[in-house]
């Protein structure tokens, strides 16, 4: 602490911040810290001592200073703000004598100093500043980036393709409940009494046989006008789709092909009366 006279503090104002930094540190001791600390230390005095050279200080005063930043620096820890503010005030009093003008605006720019920054020195001086911190880095999915102008699709063409896709996929749709209508079961036969202590002759076979027919008479009816109407549809799908592939098809499937084909075929079954007569 004595090697740091005047001259030697105008010398140390005179380089660049990192020499002067080291050669402002060679005049002190710094028991305090051990660790990464022990650099915030002595930054903390460095900055202190500038500010005072700075505002035009004399150079006592600007040691003066230093020396204040020193010894307040390793105290920063564990205190609220008006504790923080009468160790401040208590410090200048000792070692700044009331130069006026200086004293004052040294005491506003290090209580601003170390108020405004008092969580940071309490976690620097505590040693929290070498804990580790685990990071969680979130993913962040962008929009997908949209085509240059001279790139994109025109409106009516953008619409063209809309109604092409939605006439292909309603067009599959039913080729694929045409093609598991075909594949399954045109009928369910049910159960057919027959009388266990009676020895059946050949009409009352065929008795029997005629009402199995009856039985499925009307399922085999709703499967063939169900199968007739999905063929009617398939067939105008093509149709539109193909008109629209030339662009004569302005509007997309139209309201008469039948999306409920059990509807229809029960409709179809009241308009049909069947044969009274049966056969064997």
């Amino acid at each position: 602490m004595d090697s740091l006279t005047e001259s030697e503090m105008l010398h140390i104002v005179r380089l660049q911040r990192e020499a002067g930094l080291q050669r402002l540190g060679c005049h002190f001791s710094w028991p305090d810290f051990c660790d990464e600390r022990r650099r915030f230390h002595q930054e903390f005095v460095y900055d202190i001592a500038m500010f005072a050279a700075s505002r035009g200080f004399s150079w006592p005063n600007v040691i003066r200073a230093a020396v204040i930043a020193k010894d307040i620096f390793p105290q920063l820890d564990g205190h609220d703000v008006p504790t923080l503010s009468s160790m401040l005030m208590d410090a200048l009093s000792k070692c700044l004598p009331n130069s006026g003008v200086h004293r004052h605006e040294f005491s506003q720019y290090l209580t601003d100093t170390c108020i405004a920054r008092r969580r940071l020195f309490q976690a620097v001086v505590s040693g929290a500043a070498n804990m580790s911190i685990a990071q969680v880095h979130l993913e962040v999915q962008l929009p997908p980036t949209p085509c240059p102008l001279a790139q994109g699709t025109e409106l009516h063409q953008w619409e063209h393709q809309r109604q092409q896709a939605q006439l292909t996929a309603t067009l599959q749709q039913k080729e694929e409940e045409l093609r598991r209508l075909r594949n399954g079961s045109r009928v369910i036969l049910g159960e057919v009494d027959v009388p266990e202590d009676e020895k059946l002759d050949k009409e009352g076979v065929l008795e029997l046989v005629r009402a199995a027919v009856r039985a499925t008479e009307g399922q085999m009816l709703a499967s063939l006008h169900q199968e007739a109407s999905l063929l009617s549809d398939i067939l105008q799908l093509k149709l539109q789709r193909e008109a629209s592939a030339t662009g004569r098809l302005h509007n997309p499937v139209p309201g008469h092909i039948s999306q409920h084909p059990d509807m229809s075929a029960k409709a179809k079954q009241h308009t049909t009366k069947p044969k009274t007569g049966h056969t064997a």
